[in-house]
C-alpha cells in the first residue's frame, strides 16, 4: 500500500458512520461505471435494436425518416429563407 493510501485509511478511521457513508457514496460517483453497467447499457442497445426491426415493418416500404422530418419542420417552423 502506497503512503497515501495509508494516509487515506487513517482519515477515514478517524472518521464517524455517517462520514464513512457519506465518503462511500462520493467515492461511488467519482469512480468508472463497473463492466456490469457497460453489459446493461449493451443489453439495452440490443433490445431498442430489435425494436426498430419489429416497428420497421408496420411502416410503408417507401418511408424515408428525413424526408418526414423535413415535412414536420416545415409544417410546424414555416419555410426559412
Amino acid at each position: 500500500m502506497s503512503i497515501l493510501q495509508e494516509q487515506a485509511v487513517q482519515m477515514i478511521c478517524g472518521l464517524s458512520d455517517d462520514n464513512v457513508s457519506f465518503l462511500i457514496e462520493i467515492i461511488r460517483r467519482l469512480m468508472p461505471e463497473q463492466a456490469g453497467s457497460e453489459d446493461e447499457k449493451l443489453q439495452a442497445f440490443r433490445r431498442l435494436d430489435a425494436a426498430r426491426a419489429e416497428i420497421k415493418q408496420y411502416l410503408p416500404d417507401d418511408f424515408d425518416p428525413d424526408k418526414e422530418l423535413e415535412e414536420a419542420r416545415e409544417e410546424r417552423y414555416g419555410h426559412f429563407s
